[in-house]
Parts: structure tokens; C-alpha cells; sequence
């Protein structure tokens, strides 16, 4: 049976044309630009939803794929620190240097995270491993018009549970670090833990993930907040992953 001219040029050119259709019926379509955006928009709000504010523009993010570790990262007490696996990873000072200094000896991993905040949303993973039995998350006044210049702090340790701490301001007579809110839950060696920690003013608010929620509230936050203290308990090794730092939403 003969074909058809029309019906030729028709099956010939369906034959030419059904790989590429074949093939982009299968290609997986990658996201236009503006949906790209909106993506990297949503992964990037905290994974516990905040209780303060709204979380407005990321001001800093570091998952240390890099390899590196940036600048705004600063270790203290001759600390050793390295980026492991995608992990920040700290270690103590070497013995030499403990030895030589009577405090802040470097015995335990401690570093700070310059970011300077007034109200933000904090996320940080961390795990403990070896001797290691205690980690603060806390903003200091670099200002140091209040003192040491700690202004508070939410602290995880494998005996005492978590506290919500309002610091010492040594340049008031007799104010004393105060225990403001506490909880019996104890964090575990070798276990990721995912912590929020806001400021808002006067308040304060910490949520760890699949954990206890700790608020409290006292003048003292509202401290400008120059850096993110990060001291730990014990002398052993701690790892960070996932920080994030938000700004409120502008309402």
C-alpha cells in the first residue's frame, strides 16, 4: 500500500522528531531562576519555627562545605579549630599552653563568632564527644561598658541539664549571674543537638530541636550584642554545623 504525499512527509518527520521529544518528556526540568530563589527562600527559615519574630534577612549562614574556616570565626585561649567532613571541629590549646597560663588555659575548645546583632534568631547544630560535658551559646558586649562584657547565655551540660543565664555586669555592685530558667534535660555524648536562640529586647528564648523550649526575660539582653561566645566544659571535642543568623522581619 502506497502512502499519501501529505501522509509521508508526516510519518517521516514524526520519525525524525520522537527522539527529542522522547528525551525532554524524561529530562528532569531544572527550576527557573525566580523559582530557585523561592526555594533557597523556604530551606533557609529555621528548623523550629521562632516564637518572637518572624525571621526577616539571613545575615549569616556557614555550613563550612568549604573546607575553610571564614574570618568571622576566632578562636580563643590558642584553641585548635578545623573544618572536618563539612564540620567545624574544636580541640583544646596544646599542653604547652596550658601549662603556661593559670586561667583561660585552653583547656576546653572555646571560640566566638563575630556577627554583630541587636534582636536576631540564632541556629546552631553542635556534638559533644569525648571529655567534653558542657557548651554555652551566648552574645557578649564588645563594647565592654557593662564589664566582662557578657550578657547572656543559654547553657547545655550532661549533669546540670540547660539554663537560660542572665550575666554578671561587674561594673553594678552585688548584681551576681542569675539562673533565670532551667531545665533538667541532659544532652548526650556523640548526639547532634539543633538549638534556636532568640533576642528580642528584654527577652530571650531558646528552643532545642525535639527538646525543651526555655523563656525568660531581663533588662540586661537588651546589651548591644558584639559577638556569639562560644565556650564549652571538659576538655574534650565539639562539632558545629548548620549556623544561621536572621534579622527580624520588618513589620
Amino acid at each position: 500500500m502506497k502512502l499519501k504525499p501529505q501522509l509521508t512527509v508526516w510519518f517521516f518527520g514524526f520519525i525524525l522528531l520522537a527522539p527529542t521529544l522522547i528525551a525532554q518528556s524524561i529530562e528532569p526540568r531544572n527550576p527557573q531562576p525566580n523559582q530557585a530563589s523561592e526555594i533557597a527562600e523556604v530551606t533557609a527559615q529555621p528548623l523550629v519555627s521562632p516564637v518572637l519574630m518572624k525571621p526577616g534577612k539571613l545575615i549569616f549562614a556557614d555550613s563550612f562545605q568549604e573546607g575553610t574556616i571564614r574570618p568571622q570565626w576566632i578562636p580563643l585561649h590558642q584553641t585548635r579549630w578545623d573544618v572536618t567532613n563539612g564540620l567545624l571541629h574544636g580541640i583544646p590549646a596544646t599542653e604547652e599552653f596550658q601549662k603556661s597560663r593559670t586561667k583561660h588555659n585552653g583547656g576546653t575548645p572555646s571560640s566566638k563568632l563575630v556577627v554583630p546583632v541587636t534582636d536576631c534568631i540564632l541556629q546552631m547544630s553542635f556534638k559533644l564527644t569525648g571529655k567534653m560535658n558542657g557548651a554555652h551559646f551566648g552574645f557578649n558586649d564588645g563594647t565592654f561598658q557593662s564589664g566582662t562584657g557578657h550578657v547572656g547565655r543559654v547553657t547545655f551540660h550532661k549533669r546540670d541539664g540547660i539554663s537560660l543565664i542572665k550575666d554578671k555586669n561587674t561594673k553594678l555592685e552585688n548584681d551576681q549571674v542569675e539562673v533565670l530558667k532551667s531545665n533538667p534535660f541532659k544532652i548526650q555524648s556523640d548526639q547532634w543537638y539543633t538549638l534556636v536562640l532568640e533576642v528580642k529586647g528584654e527577652q530571650m528564648v531558646m528552643q532545642l530541636k525535639d527538646g525543651p523550649t526555655l523563656k525568660a526575660q531581663h533588662k540586661r539582653f537588651r546589651s548591644p550584642k558584639s559577638w556569639i561566645n562560644l565556650p564549652t566544659r571538659g576538655g574534650g571535642e565539639i562539632f558545629y554545623d548548620d549556623v544561621r543568623i536572621w534579622a527580624p522581619l520588618k513589620e
